[in-house]
């Protein structure tokens, strides 16, 4: 039986924490606050989620709808 190889640590993440990452990661490009090493890590989740067929706004969308959610929490 073949195991199916691990890239890095967003392969085991649930889809919300996924979700969640990009979205904070791509936020912060978009401002310059992160250096471009987070364009590997962007590269490295859309992979993941095109694994899982996930299609990029819809993960940009829920990890939006996450943050928002928590952001409310905290007040």
């Amino acid at each position: 039986m073949e195991l199916p190889i691990k890239r890095s640590l967003y392969d085991e993440l649930p889809l919300e924490m996924l979700a969640g990452f990009y979205y904070f990661i791509s936020l912060n490009i978009d401002k310059g606050i992160l250096s471009d090493a987070m364009h590997f890590e962007i590269k490295l989740i859309e992979d993941i989620a095109k694994t899982r067929g996930i299609p990029l706004d819809e993960l940009y969308e829920l990890g939006s709808s996450l943050v928002k959610k928590e952001n409310e929490k905290q007040g």
